[in-house]
């Protein structure tokens, strides 16, 4: 099939120096979508084009000018342009937003980007976290029929280790609408947290509900590689899981390094040095660096990775983590 990714200007601005042509291909896509969006006063400015892979050139473009309140309406819009240009001769169903309330669906989306922002340190900021939380219950309030801003306030708990408070709101979100894939992988880590029966079944429940859940499928193949039952389908069964997750979210570094600590723990060392590599051509950063130490450590070769992790440790000397591993 036909895959496409979303470029926004801000990761365009991180890969300036890469064209179309090698975006497209480290994500594996056959096209690249990229967008701005602007607030002018009361109104939305919302320029978007649809990009050839292999060419660079643009496919489509369209200005959208709309009301605040109308951002979901567009980007209901541009799904359904963008779709039936890459797949023309095919009948397409469009699924619903989680939510039709502008407020909340605003609310989630900065929510979201002080999520991600936490998820990418190496050491948790608790008020960065916090606020991701406060923002997610305001959704919560802005739209209480809606399971997604359920969902996410308990994923963001879950991920402040506060489980007790996860749990009521991952419960309403199960109540609201069972049928979401991130419900079910929310629910899947709350089990998981808890110690709780249930989570390999709900993280096989998120799969089946978006093939494309990433999230879900690295959950499901971590856990089940942790189980004895892996361990009879043979000890390459989890490994095209952890690669089909990596293909579905490329440039995650998490990605990468649970695919090179399984190839790393089960023996494999040529694959460990393939992932190094590819580790070594998409990111330049001091948890990188520290990845990579790490996976040089599991196939012993404890120089390189002591020299790897004084790297790590030399970009953030008052990182408490790379003077662990380097200690260590």
């Amino acid at each position: 099939g036909i895959r496409i990714a979303a470029r926004s200007s801000s990761i365009a601005a991180r890969d300036q120096k890469l064209d179309a042509l090698a975006i497209s291909s480290g994500l594996g896509v056959a096209n690249l979508v990229e967008g701005s969006l602007r607030r002018q006063g009361k109104s939305l400015r919302i320029s978007v084009q649809l990009i050839e892979g292999s060419s660079g050139l643009a496919l489509w473009s369209e200005v959208y000018e709309r009301g605040p309140r109308e951002l979901l309406s567009v980007q209901q819009a541009i799904v359904e342009k963008v779709a039936a240009l890459v797949m023309p001769d095919t009948e397409i169903q469009m699924a619903q937003p989680a939510t039709l309330d502008a407020t909340a669906n605003e609310l989630m989306l900065l929510a979201q980007h002080y999520e991600n922002q936490e998820r990418a340190r190496a050491i948790r900021d608790d008020e960065t976290l916090l606020k991701a939380i406060e923002l997610y219950q305001l959704a919560t309030e802005a739209d209480p029929e809606s399971a997604l801003p359920w969902s996410r306030l308990a994923r963001a708990r879950l991920y402040l280790c506060d489980i007790a408070g996860a749990e009521a709101p991952i419960f309403k979100a199960m109540t609201l609408d069972p049928n979401l894939s991130e419900v079910q992988n929310t629910l899947g880590e709350f089990y998981w947290a808890r110690g709780l029966p249930g989570d390999l079944e709900a993280y096989e429940r998120a799969i089946e509900l978006n093939p494309y859940n990433a999230d879900a499928l690295h959950n499901y193949t971590h856990r089940t590689w942790l189980s004895v039952e892996a361990h009879h389908e043979g000890e390459s069964y989890p490994g095209p899981l952890f690669r089909r997750a990596l293909e579905l979210d490329p440039l995650s570094l998490a990605r990468h390094a649970a695919l090179g600590d399984y190839f790393g723990k089960d023996g494999y060392t040529d694959e460990v040095i393939a992932v190094i590599e590819q580790i070594e051509v998409l990111f330049d950063s001091a948890e990188a660096y520290r990845v990579i130490g790490w996976l040089y450590e599991l196939i012993g070769q404890l120089d390189v990775a002591i020299a790897w992790t004084i790297k790590a440790l030399d970009l953030e000397p008052d990182n408490p983590d790379h003077v662990a591993k380097l200690a260590a």
